[in-house]
């Protein structure tokens, strides 16, 4: 029988999440965010999504990465015996006419387009630490405890590049889809500035999924699917975002009722945790897109 790769790879990744939240509870993002983002060495830039998580939490000091034949394209040879760790892609393939639905045949005739399928591709990487002689260029240590004046001015001018409205001084940390608005007690409220931006980050993550940004299913109430599913993307989006502003990750309290919740959707509906990635990179994608525009504002 051939072996589905692909699905194994997924269920492996799921399994290893599974295993996080039930051995680490409610901070089970924090095996993941403190060590940098795992990069290809060739390309430079940062795995995404599914991938970036996975990576992460390998075993290894490199956050440098890559395939077999990009180490050896410059000449660098994979250590004797070393493991290659899975990463997936998603690409898209024409498909075969005989596959074609009637709606295919509609788009073909009005644009002459050939229609494509989705297609998931499994690769093996390599860290820099299983490469001879490689020296990684990349830190694993770009997260602070104690944040300097200048790591939270830069996280207060990404907020402020937002424009999210924020009302401050309150007793709970929500969104509100029907206002639009992000509530939030004061700083002094938190334990540490830590606590407040990363729950702040949470909260923002929520608010990407309005109806006039990218309308995510938002409409399900405590306890339900449909909540678990949200509060699975914006933890997972903060913690992406935690790391790439430097700052640990922290989680509430209250977030920890949900953790169960999480468990059932991932386990019962196998692409929730595809989804969930998915969304939250997509959500973080789309507040850098805001920080561009208020850079490009600037620059005029």
């Amino acid at each position: 029988m051939k072996r589905n790769v692909t699905k194994e790879a997924f269920k492996k990744i799921r399994d290893k999440i599974l295993e996080l939240m039930k051995t680490e509870g409610s901070d089970w993002t924090k095996s993941w965010i403190g060590s940098g983002a795992p990069t290809n060495f060739l390309s430079k830039k940062e795995y995404r999504g599914m991938n970036y998580f996975w990576l992460a939490i390998q075993a290894f000091a490199s956050n440098d990465w890559g395939t077999f034949k990009q180490w050896q394209s410059k000449g660098y040879k994979i250590i004797k015996g070393s493991k290659g760790t899975e990463v997936i892609f998603a690409s898209f393939i024409d498909k075969s006419r005989d596959r074609w639905t009637d709606a295919d045949r509609a788009h073909h005739a009005a644009t002459g387009k050939t229609p494509q399928a989705f297609l998931w591709k499994v690769y093996w990487v390599f860290n820099g630490d299983q490469v001879e002689g490689y020296e990684s260029k990349t830190s694993n240590n770009n997260h602070t405890k104690e944040l300097t004046k200048e790591i939270r001015a830069n996280i207060e001018n990404f907020v402020f590049n937002t424009k999210a409205r924020i009302k401050t001084g309150g007793a709970r940390c929500f969104y509100s889809p029907a206002q639009d608005f992000i509530g939030m007690p004061d700083i002094k409220a938190f334990d540490s500035d830590v606590a407040y931006y990363s729950t702040l980050l949470h909260e923002l993550t929520h608010w990407t999924g309005s109806d006039k940004r990218m309308k995510r299913d938002m409409s399900g109430g405590k306890g339900s699917e449909s909540y678990a599913k949200e509060e699975l993307v914006a933890e997972i989006g903060s913690a992406f975002l935690s790391n790439s502003l430097n700052i640990e990750k922290t989680v509430r309290e209250d977030h920890a009722q949900y953790l169960n919740n999480w468990i059932s959707v991932i386990q019962n509906d196998e692409k929730a945790m595809i989804t969930a990635f998915s969304q939250a990179q997509k959500a973080v994608d789309f507040l850098y897109k805001l920080q561009k525009k208020q850079e490009g504002k600037q620059a005029a």
